[in-house]
């Protein structure tokens, strides 16, 4: 090693100053380059790794956020639901919607209501039955959609078929699920 080292002197010393201050500044640029390409640029690689990674987690927590509040929301709309869910509603539903009827002055164009089989689903059993009502007006039968949707009972109106009678009374055929739901 002292060889090289001794030799490197010679070749200097053997050199003009402006040759010795040209190989020292070509030295010193090698020296930063160096510096630079092994120490400097694999640390900005990092940062920018870095931002983009920060950019990434702050999008996810920017749409866990909205994700919070939907679910607050739905649970809201959940604990709502739930608590117009009663117990038993399977032998009240039949009862209720000839009420309703009644209320929407609608009873004697009530036809029928037959009950349905309902979904399967263990938490929140469904009874399900079709009404079907024939020679009604359509304010009639919106009256009595009315008082089905805003029944104290959490019911749902499925698949309504409405078909015009023909004629100038302009009476309609209607027909449509409803479902109601118990908490198990």
């Amino acid at each position: 090693m002292n060889e090289i080292y001794e030799r490197a002197l010679a070749y200097l010393r053997a050199r003009s100053p402006r040759e010795r201050w040209l190989i020292g500044a070509a030295l010193a640029f090698l020296f930063v380059v160096f510096v630079h390409q092994s120490m400097i640029t694999p640390l900005q690689a990092d940062v920018a790794e870095s931002e983009a990674r920060i950019e990434a987690l702050e999008g996810q927590l920017v749409r866990a956020v909205r994700m919070a509040a939907d679910v607050r929301r739905l649970q809201g709309e959940l604990s709502a639901v739930e608590a117009r869910i009663e117990p038993g509603v399977s032998a009240n539903l039949l009862s209720l919607l000839e009420s309703l009827a009644a209320q929407a002055q609608i009873k004697d164009r009530l036809e029928s209501i037959k009950p349905k089989q309902g979904n399967a689903n263990p938490r929140y059993p469904e009874t399900r039955v079709e009404v079907s009502l024939r020679g009604a007006t359509l304010s009639q039968t919106v009256q009595f959609l009315h008082k089905i949707e805003t029944a104290s009972m959490h019911l749902i109106v499925h698949s309504i078929r409405i078909k015009a009678r023909g004629g100038a009374d302009r009476l309609l055929d209607v027909s449509f699920s409803v479902s109601s739901f118990e908490k198990a």
